[in-house]
């Protein structure tokens, strides 16, 4: 278990994270979800030992590793830790850059062989061993990161952004090699990213942060489905937000010159109403929300719609064959299938602002 308390960073007096309590399990896998320059990084290079925190303590377990006048090197820590760059030896071969931990550890030449062949047949590298990192793709030298991280059984896998350097259809098939592999090993996980299609694919819980500060914490489920913030409801999915008023079981939105349905927890008063563009269905004109079928994008298993309404442009996305039953210019209703309210403190643009 890794227990972090109170913890705070600063660079020339800059607060960087600004306090980050957190209990990450054993064997569970966390994600750090966030824009660039949001802190993750930081907190990730904290627990690994690369950064000292300006107050606050990290516990591995039962041990105060840092916090206080107590701090544990790296190196003693127990951890592997894979990074964006491969930062493989370009002059080892596959097989030597992953004994490369366990040579340095003065084990016997029989232990280094068999932890060593081990682990390459884990990750699929046991045909390429004798071959140099130049010789094999963007996903292989990923691959040997990852192996040379795990070769020496360690209790924490720390992993920034390890596959932001691949193109898509690699990240995509490497995400479900990662996790499988640490399901496999058993070990806890730790992984910074700022994509939010590889935290809900990948994490038991994300932990999603904005200049500093935690925003929301919970499962992928939990926080795609009832964010806390605008911001939260932004940074993971698509989502058009519409500023209304909430009164007698009913929020009107005057950009529609509509009214939906108030969920039982929203306030009332000025709130805005957030839709994800999925939770719509478009309609033959009749019942429903009346607007206009403006634009039409087909993406092949998908048709990325905008719907105008009132004054306003509705993002709506609807399956790959719907573009046979509609054109551009075409009388619509939509039906809003879910909805999210949040209450209209006026810090909303300034919380998307900060996102983009």
């Amino acid at each position: 278990m890794i227990r972090i308390k109170n913890l705070v960073k600063s660079f020339d007096g800059t607060p960087v994270i600004r306090r980050f309590d957190a209990e990450f399990q054993d064997a569970e896998f966390i994600t750090l979800l966030g824009p660039s320059g949001c802190g993750k990084t930081t907190i990730l290079r904290m627990i690994a030992g690369f950064e000292i925190p300006s107050s606050g303590e990290i516990w591995f377990d039962d041990q105060l590793v840092a916090g206080g006048k107590a701090f544990l090197p790296p190196e003693k820590r127990s951890i592997g830790m894979v990074f964006q760059s491969y930062a493989v030896w370009p002059h080892m071969n596959v097989y030597d850059n992953v004994a490369y931990p366990l040579q340095i550890r003065r084990l016997p030449k029989d232990e280094i062989r068999a932890k060593v062949e081990k682990i390459l047949e884990t990750v699929h590298l046991a045909q390429y061993k004798e071959r140099l990192p130049s010789q094999l793709s963007g996903g292989q030298q990923q691959r040997i990161a990852l192996a040379r991280a795990l070769v020496a059984e360690p209790k924490i896998l720390l992993l920034d952004e390890p596959l932001s350097n691949l193109d898509a259809k690699l990240r995509e098939s490497m995400r479900f090699e990662i996790r499988d592999l640490t399901r496999a090993l058993g070990i806890a996980v730790v992984y910074v990213t700022h994509d939010q299609t590889e935290a809900m694919a990948m994490s038991d819980r994300i932990f999603l942060l904005n200049n500093g500060v935690i925003q929301q914490s919970g499962s992928p489920d939990e926080i795609y489905n009832k964010p806390v913030n605008p911001f939260v409801a932004d940074f993971l999915g698509k989502v058009d937000f519409f500023s209304g008023t909430a009164a007698d079981g009913q929020i009107r939105i005057p950009a529609w010159n509509a009214a939906l349905p108030l969920p039982e927890d929203a306030q009332q008063g000025k709130v805005i109403l957030a839709v994800r563009p999925e939770n719509i269905r478009i309609r033959k004109p009749g019942g429903g929300i009346p607007g206009t079928l403006s634009r039409m994008v087909y993406l092949g298993d998908t048709t990325d719609c905008r719907v105008t309404v009132g004054s306003a442009t509705v993002r709506v996305v609807a399956d790959g064959a719907f573009r046979r039953a509609f054109r551009e210019g075409d009388a619509v209703s939509l039906e809003i299938l879910e909805h999210m309210v949040f209450p209209d403190d006026g810090s909303t643009q300034e919380q998307l602002r900060i996102r983009t």
